[in-house]
């Protein structure tokens, strides 16, 4: 059986010390704004879902480095509205952080990226991976897409990165579960970082429900935990 990795690039609130003097607005907004972007519980849901998969979390929040962007702004079209690699925006729209130096810039990509991307790519080689992450019912003002649809899980996928065979097994599998599955909306592809086959499982947060015993999260959790793995 292939090794299972599951990437959870959004799951931390965690700012460090000395990134809170380049922040322009209270602590507490900010700490709002770090639990509002982050996709709470991703973490615990990979692991109770995939007891024996090897699990790559980001280090902090993806308002201080956020792992999955592009660290070249110029390909990363969330820079647009400042939320690249480094955020200077929240979720409305709203200014929160100073635009910082290219020395600063490159120190906090060289402590939080570029480790996150070389553990990645290590133990992605020749695994199937799994890009897990949750987003709002309701599209976000900063969203690049809003016009998308915005199903109960969205399987992502980019040709070549996954089989048409597992993708077909996925989406028959959650719609049997009862879940509304969508392709690629309203966020499409998924990262390359080697693997031998990737996908992005992304959950609507209105479905997740609260960990524990609460039926939704039970729910969920099963379904993640059957759900088709080795194509």
């Amino acid at each position: 059986m292939r090794k299972l990795v599951v990437h959870v690039p959004h799951a931390s609130t965690y700012i460090p010390e000395d990134a809170w003097p380049e922040f322009l607005v209270a602590r507490q907004l900010v700490e709002d704004e770090a639990f509002t972007s982050a996709d709470l519980d991703t973490d615990l849901m990979a692991r109770q879902a995939w007891l024996g998969a090897e699990i790559v979390e980001a280090a902090v929040s993806r308002i201080v480095v956020d792992v999955e962007r592009y660290d070249d702004d110029g390909q990363e079209e969330m820079a647009e509205v400042g939320r690249g690699a480094i955020y200077t925006h929240d979720h409305r729209q709203v200014r929160i952080r100073k635009n910082l130096p290219q020395s600063r810039r490159a120190e906090l990509l060289a402590a939080y990226y570029a480790p996150h991307w070389s553990r990645l790519r290590k133990v992605a080689q020749g695994a199937t991976l799994v890009d897990l992450h949750t987003y709002p019912k309701e599209p976000w003002s900063i969203e690049r897409h809003t016009g998308r649809a915005r199903p109960e899980i969205d399987i992502g996928f980019t040709d070549g990165l996954a089989s048409v065979e597992w993708i077909v097994a996925l989406t028959d599998h959650f719609s049997a579960a009862g879940y509304e599955v969508g392709h690629n909306s309203p966020y499409s592809g998924v990262i390359d970082a080697g693997a031998r086959q990737a996908v992005m499982i992304e959950i609507r947060r209105d479905v997740v429900g609260t960990p524990g015993d609460n039926p939704k999260w039970l729910r969920l959790i099963s379904a993640l935990k059957t759900m088709p793995i080795h194509y």
